[in-house]
């Protein structure tokens, strides 16, 4: 386990409980951090990830997203397998470079979408048959330090825009963004609109200034509203009823709660051992990038004008 934050931390612990692996040793810049790390999980503490090489099969990175490229980079020229937390990278050309390594070296890539693994989401998208328009909101109140290095766009919305492209079978051939600071140097609110090749839409919206969590998806078809509410593991499905004084038939389920990244990390250990493709590969993690990074071009684009215009219109 390489990166021992907050996201770090559970990865390491997840490890640690994992029958079907040995978690060797914690990887940290700080050397307090690893050691209590260590001390908590029996094993090794690390200061260095490239002591890693050739002691273990497999890392968790979740470093900070700046490092994500090198680090992973250092560790599959070694032949090591990678679960790399979300965004994978910075860029999409480091993104890139990693899929070429992955596909030379024989290597598992896997990216942390987490919300891929929850249980809600998985009978999602096992109902959802051919989507015509897609409603996401994850939006929550201000929480201070964590995360607010980054736009919302990286930190919460890549979640969605994830999500909505994994169930639409199309490519995007449009993206739009709008986005604001508030009370940090990048975007805390956003919204996004992708415009699909079948002519499916997706509208986005995520927030870390609201001021109470809301995460749903809603899904379209013809005939029929899928609304899955994430905080609540509830899906709800509404469509045509059956009779004149019953126009709407709902029907509501509400889904028993897995733990994600349990999941997640089991899968990434499966797809080690097994050499099978993880559900969330670089590829579709770099297309989630790829879209995220539009959306900041075209909401910064967006807001640009509109500051220049109130500049002119100032003068």
């Amino acid at each position: 386990m390489v990166g021992l934050g907050y996201f770090g931390r559970f990865h390491a612990k997840h490890h640690a409980q994992n029958p079907d692996c040995d978690l060797v040793a914690v990887c940290d810049a700080d050397a307090g951090t690893a050691k209590r790390l260590a001390e908590e999980h029996g094993c090794e503490a690390l200061t260095d990830h490239l002591a890693l090489k050739g002691r273990v099969d497999a890392v968790s990175i979740a470093v900070p997203t700046t490092h994500h490229a090198r680090v992973a980079r250092d560790l599959m020229d070694a032949g090591i397998h990678v679960l790399i937390e979300k965004p994978v990278t910075e860029t999409v050309a480091e993104a890139e470079e990693l899929l070429e390594l992955a596909a030379a070296r024989g290597l598992v890539l896997q990216v942390g979408h987490i919300e891929s693994f929850s249980s809600v989401f998985k009978v999602l998208r096992e109902r959802v048959r051919a989507p015509l328009y897609l409603e996401a909101t994850r939006v929550g109140p201000w929480r201070g330090g964590r995360a607010t290095d980054v736009s919302v766009v990286l930190d919460l919305m890549i979640h969605d825009l994830d999500l909505v492209m994994s169930l639409v079978d199309a490519p995007v051939e449009r993206v739009e963004g709008l986005g604001a600071p508030v009370l940090s140097g990048s975007e805390d609110m956003a919204r996004a609109r992708l415009t699909f090749a079948n002519g499916a839409i997706a509208d986005v919206t995520a927030s870390r200034v609201a001021e109470a969590v809301d995460r749903r998806l809603r899904v379209f078809e013809d005939g029929v509203l899928h609304e899955c509410d994430f905080a609540a593991h509830v899906l709800t499905r509404k469509s045509v009823g059956s009779e004149a004084e019953d126009p709407i038939a709902v029907e509501r389920t509400e889904i028993p709660r897995e733990d994600s990244l349990g999941n997640e990390i089991a899968e990434f250990v499966a797809c080690v051992r097994d050499g099978t493709a993880p559900t969330v590969g670089g590829r579709r993690g770099a297309e989630a990038l790829r879209v995220a990074q539009l959306v900041m071009e075209d909401a910064r684009a967006r807001l640009g004008r509109m500051s220049a215009q109130g500049r002119n219109s100032a003068a």
